[in-house]
């Protein structure tokens, strides 16, 4: 076992974070806890001799098949001189599995978070555009294990302990049976929406699904850091800029212009009528993704900030995110290039 130097650590952790760096061949470091992750945990390692080092532990649900699809990615990003940080291969892995969970070592990255202004949305909107193009070369074809495309709920849910979406609405049912199917008829309502709209068609790639928040990292105009490739997966490129979208934009619209006017000026080939048409479908689909999982999770893991995010975004965000469907639309389509003649 590694011995932890610095007393920033809660006594209930430390056995388990020393247990985890001496597998990963670390015999003392300061250890630091780092804010920012909503699922899995991180702390900032800085041992004698070596550069600084994220510790992570994957949330429960997170399978081994499921961590070693996402290190493989990283490695193929980095390979393309991408700035992810790949997972530290070390005892013959890139991950560990303890009493105390899985784990992770990767390189810590510097960076400071993007500046809330237009031109960093854009950028970002850029960037994924690029990205989106590079993935289309990554070789595994497969769904990653545990993942669906964001209209299924199902596949991910099992790995909670729900047989699918049907039995999360009937367990939260039995304490707020009002909310449970609100939510239940307004995910059948935006099913129906993406289908009609041919969501269903539309191929899948690879996606990141994290390009937004702080995920993303710059060193002055420089992006440092892209960050959190724990929800990469294969989905139609659409979600992948709806969950963006809805994170970074929500209902402003010029935010929304700006990261969508970013991808589009990078897309290979851009978006075209009937999926910029999609995009609001996609925001509205995430946020039930979202809530679903913070839902599912607050089953085995409860905390009162799932409980008030559930709250809210059942309350508050959904029904405002339904009710702007018809205006971002409009926004989308002149971000896109296909403004309404």
């Amino acid at each position: 076992m590694a011995t932890i130097l610095a007393p920033a650590v809660p006594g209930g952790d430390r056995p388990a974070i020393e247990e985890a760096l001496g597998a990963f061949g670390i015999e003392q470091a300061s250890v630091e806890p780092l804010s920012g992750g909503a699922v899995n945990e991180h702390w900032r390692v800085d041992a004698p001799g070596l550069p600084a080092r994220v510790l992570r532990r994957y949330h429960p649900r997170q399978t081994q098949d499921s961590v070693a699809y996402e290190h493989r990615l990283l490695q193929y990003l980095a390979n393309r001189d991408w700035p992810v940080a790949p997972a530290i291969v070390a005892g013959g892995g890139s991950q560990l599995e303890t009493e105390a969970g899985r784990w992770a070592l990767f390189p810590f990255v510097h960076g400071d978070p993007p500046a809330n202004t237009r031109r960093s949305l854009q950028r970002k909107g850029a960037l994924l555009a690029l990205l989106h193009v590079d993935l289309r070369d990554y070789p595994e074809t497969e769904q990653r294990p545990g993942f669906g495309r964001i209209t299924d709920l199902d596949t991910p849910l099992r790995l909670d302990g729900f047989a699918d979406f049907h039995a999360l609405i009937a367990w939260d049912a039995l304490r707020h049976p009002e909310r449970a199917h609100a939510f239940e008829a307004l995910r059948e309502r935006n099913l129906e929406d993406a289908r009609a709209r041919g969501y269903d068609d539309l191929p899948d790639h690879l996606v990141y699904f994290e390009c937004l928040g702080n995920n993303i990292l710059f060193d002055g105009d420089d992006v440092s850091a892209m960050l959190d490739f724990d929800q990469a997966h294969r989905d139609a490129r659409v979600a992948d800029l709806g969950r963006s979208l809805l994170t970074d934009g929500g209902l402003d619209g010029w935010s929304l212009h700006a990261f969508l006017a970013g991808y589009q000026a990078h897309g290979d080939p851009p978006l075209t009528r009937q999926e910029v048409d999609l995009l609001p479908t996609m925001m509205l689909a995430a946020e039930i993704w979202n809530t679903a999982h913070t839902l599912a999770m607050s089953d085995r893991h409860p905390a009162d900030w799932m409980e008030q995010s559930i709250e809210q975004s059942l309350t508050v965000r959904l029904p405002r995110l339904e009710a702007a469907q018809d205006e971002l639309r409009e926004v989308l389509r002149g971000a896109g290039g296909y403004p309404t003649l």
